[in-house]
């Protein structure tokens, strides 16, 4: 949990047009990764869901009993293909820029808005699977990377379109 001061975060609703301007930061981050990372093309077309996590997901699904919002944590999912490795390294941050959450106390010199972390990681995942099951079952497996809090915290989707919310 974070030990972010309550000054530092807000408690601003977290509405739609929220979200869908939350999806479009990894989405850039993405194109941008690929043209950096030519290599890694072959997941161009893979990409499952977006999903906002940890606080920022539990004040969007009760913000009367959440701590507010402190800064955004986005995990962006991928299709894993079989023989092919994928780039799950540590978070990359952007800026959501001036909105009415204000911005992130620790990151006052770097950004304007609230702090963005972005995940990516891939999935096993089959067409006949439901996306809700594939990502609970990723969120309850045990894994290095996802701790404890995670596991115990909101999942909101914010891409695809059909799944947000």
């Amino acid at each position: 949990m974070s030990n972010a001061p309550m000054e530092s975060r807000s408690i601003e609703i977290i509405e739609i047009d929220d979200l869908h301007r939350l999806a479009q930061i990894p989405l850039k981050k993405i194109d941008d990764a690929f043209n950096r990372r030519p290599d890694m093309r072959n997941y161009e077309g893979e990409l499952l869901w977006i999903c906002l996590c940890q606080g920022a997901a539990d004040h969007y699904v009760n913000s009367s009993s959440s701590r507010g919002i402190h800064d955004f944590d986005l995990w962006v999912f991928y299709r894993r293909q079989r023989g092919k490795s994928f780039w799950n390294r540590k978070a990359s941050t952007d800026d959501f820029g001036t909105s009415k959450f204000g911005r992130s106390s620790t990151d006052i010199q770097k950004y304007v808005g609230s702090r963005v972390d972005v995940f990516l990681r891939s999935v096993l995942f089959s067409v006949e699977e439901d996306r809700i099951d594939v990502i609970s079952r990723y969120f309850a497996e045990p894994k290095i990377d996802i701790s404890l809090a995670l596991r115990k915290k909101s999942v909101i989707m914010v891409y695809p379109e059909n799944c947000l919310g």
